[in-house]
């Protein structure tokens, strides 16, 4: 019978490069400013996209503490705030 083992540290199915809070906080910032027309966006933008999904304070925050510049992806923002970097493990 083979083994199921996994990298310590991450969970299965959790990309490499990211937590699993990062991924939750990923997921939950997605859930509020994704969309097909959101991106290129600045830090303005995303927290009028925020504010008019109606974000909780924390989504609302962590939008509100990005640099003034623009953003040309969801994950290019996770990024920025910590939430870590997906490694395609190719390099």
């Amino acid at each position: 019978m083979a083994s199921t083992s996994h990298t310590p540290g991450r969970e299965p199915g959790t990309p490499q490069g990211i937590s699993p809070q990062g991924v939750e906080a990923r997921s939950e910032l997605a859930r509020w400013i994704s969309g097909a027309d959101v991106f290129p966006a600045d830090r303005a933008a995303l927290l009028a996209r925020a504010e008019e999904q109606n974000a909780p304070d924390s989504v609302i925050g962590a939008v509100r503490s990005l640099p003034e510049r623009t953003f040309t992806t969801l994950a290019e923002v996770a990024e920025t705030l910590g939430y870590g970097k997906e490694d395609s493990g190719q390099g």
